[in-house]
């Protein structure tokens, strides 16, 4: 019995050993583990930190951005209310930052843009395309600002848009440079249509003189020609052969002399717009063979000044169809319509290109062109190839005169 119990006691004790070198051995290899698993988890930890940094300069970098663009940046709620905003969108408002946030953006928009505004806004709210738009902003000091807005709803999935960003680019000084511009031209074009009438008047002037002067002082040759033809023509036959001669020339002259006289100015115009383009037509066709037409205007009576001006404007059209049109018929029409002076020329050319269009100095288009806007009026030119050129003109009957 007590032997047995040794035994027992001797077997359990070398369990027990057993077990605890298998437990060591297990205590080692989980200790190895963990210090792999430490060395991963720091080196983990470092991936972490190293990306933590580059976002953080990242986030930095894309603020500066933000904040430093060259144009305003906003973030704003359906009823414009500014829920972000960069410094230049700050100082494009005139305000700092940490006032903006939270107003609406309306209060610094001017009276004659809120219309413009409030559609922006329903605009970008109703619709997934960017909206752009001009408004005036009010600034400090009583100043206006021209900005061009442009917004996209922000793209929520689980809710409606409820908010958009905007870009405000300053466009003040483009406009400026626009209006200075205009200005430019509307002085220019002031300044061309009184050399036109300066130009006009002097035509008329030396025309006048050259009718007057010239015209009396030929026939005041001519008539001392034929008295010397008829005194002595019978008694010296070689007298009367040289005074025929000087007759024929004296003619020739006086016909130059109304042609140049009334190349200068023709004293139809003092008859009339309808009258004169009636007698310019007759002339063109003579002289070309093309085959004229005017339908209506002989009742139109307008300033002398307009009726000038159009008939320029018809001689120019006539020149052009005679140099490139290459057609056999001409269809002019003059209408008032509601105090507008509407003047058609119609060929059956070749009809004008759009390539055409562009050789404006080749074509005398631009010249036609700027006449018209120096009488506040409207030109369109459209040819069909093969079908002829259509030239229209609008032009107020009567101009307001600028303050």
């Amino acid at each position: 019995m007590a032997n047995h119990e040794t035994q027992s006691r001797a077997k359990l004790i070398e369990e027990i050993e057993s077990l605890n070198a298998t437990n060591t051995v297990d205590a080692l290899h989980l200790a190895e583990e963990l210090r792999t698993h430490q060395v991963e988890l720091e080196m983990q930890n470092l991936e972490l930190r190293e990306t933590q940094h580059k976002l953080e300069l990242t986030r930095d970098r894309y603020a500066d951005l933000y904040d430093f663009a060259p144009v305003g940046y906003a973030t704003l709620d359906l009823k414009g209310n500014i829920q972000e905003i960069n410094l230049t969108g700050a100082s494009q408002l005139g305000r700092e930052r940490s006032f903006l946030v939270g107003k609406n953006f309306l209060n610094w928009v001017t009276q004659e843009s809120l219309t413009v505004f409030f559609h922006h806004l329903e605009k970008t709210f109703s619709s997934p395309a960017k909206n752009i738009d001009e408004i005036t902003l009010k600034v400090k000091g009583g100043g206006r600002r021209h900005i061009s807005i442009a917004s996209v709803a922000i793209d929520e999935e689980t809710k409606p848009c409820s908010c958009c960003r905007t870009v405000m680019l300053d466009i003040t000084e483009a406009k400026q440079q626009e209006q200075s511009l205009r200005q430019s031209k509307e002085l220019l074009r002031e300044l061309s249509a009184h050399h036109d009438t300066v130009r006009e008047e002097e035509r008329k002037r030396i025309s006048r003189e050259i009718h007057d002067e010239l015209g009396q002082k030929l026939t005041a040759l001519q008539l001392e020609a034929s008295m010397l033809a008829i005194n002595f023509g019978n008694t010296h036959p070689s007298l009367s052969e040289k005074t025929q001669s000087i007759l024929k020339l004296i003619d020739s002259t006086m016909e130059g002399v109304r042609a140049i006289a009334s190349d200068l100015r023709p004293a139809v115009l003092d008859l009339g717009l309808a009258a004169a383009i009636e007698w310019q037509l007759e002339d063109f066709q003579k002289r070309t063979g093309i085959v004229c037409h005017l339908s209506d205007g002989h009742s139109i009576i307008v300033a002398g000044s307009i009726s000038t001006a159009i008939f320029r404007i018809l001689q120019e059209a006539l020149t052009n169809i005679a140099r490139h049109a290459q057609a056999t018929k001409v269809e002019v029409s003059l209408k008032k319509v509601r105090g507008i002076i509407v003047m058609k020329v119609k060929d059956n050319g070749i009809g004008i290109t759009a390539a055409d269009l562009k050789r404006v100095k080749k074509f005398g288009i631009a010249g036609i062109h700027e006449r018209v806007l120096m009488l506040e009026g409207k030109f369109k030119i459209r040819g069909t190839p093969g079908t002829g050129t259509l030239l229209s003109i609008s032009i107020p009957a009567q101009l307001e005169k600028k303050p």
